[in-house]
């Protein structure tokens, strides 16, 4: 897919992310990175690689019951098959280890938003400290610089901020009819009217 129009669908990705976490009615405030005013709270730093910068699609706040006013932060693929979505899974991982290293609280939730599942063999294991701890030592270079040595990972990689990754990460799959099988906005708006008229303590 040529580069403008996978630009493209991966900004109707994160539109149409937003509008469905929006319609759950447990999503208080939203915005993609395309928003100059939020985009540089969702942008960050590698420590020591050759890439200097990178952001997330999309971020908010919570709201309602244990999530209230928890930041969340969410990469969203706008895949029709599998594809090269797992290596970007991975870079996704690396990313959240760096958010966790640098701003311990920072995010309280990671989701992965996708319309296609992939590496479905290992599909119970993407959210495991495992598979966090493969995408470190896949980006140990970009994290901990030239110096990582993947034999000697254990010197490198604190066990504290992969267990904390995993525990925060979200796994969501999307499709088209599952988009409209939400609450309308009609109904958002009368129960965002009754919140803020004082009926919801």
């Amino acid at each position: 897919m040529p580069g403008e129009e996978l630009h493209e669908v991966g900004a109707d990705g994160a539109r149409r992310a937003k509008e469905w976490l929006e319609a759950t009615t447990r999503v208080k405030a939203s915005w993609t990175n395309l928003d100059p005013k939020w985009s540089r709270r969702m942008t960050f730093k590698w420590p020591a690689g050759k890439q200097t910068q990178f952001s997330l699609d999309l971020g908010g706040l919570l709201c309602g019951g244990d999530l209230d006013n928890d930041i969340f932060m969410a990469e969203c693929k706008k895949y029709t098959s599998p594809g090269d979505q797992g290596t970007h899974y991975l870079s996704y991982l690396a990313k959240c280890y760096v958010i966790l290293s640098e701003q311990p609280t920072a995010v309280e939730h990671f989701m992965w938003i996708t319309w296609c599942p992939f590496n479905v063999s290992d599909w119970n294991k993407l959210l495991t400290e495992e598979w966090v701890r493969r995408a470190v030592e896949k980006h140990g270079a970009d994290i901990f610089g030239d110096e990582f040595d993947p034999r000697d990972v254990d010197s490198h990689i604190d066990a504290d901020i992969v267990r904390l990754v995993s525990e925060r990460l979200w796994m969501i799959v999307l499709s088209e009819k599952q988009e409209s099988l939400v609450i309308t906005r009609e109904h958002r708006a009368l129960i965002q009217h009754h919140e803020v008229m004082g009926g919801v303590r």
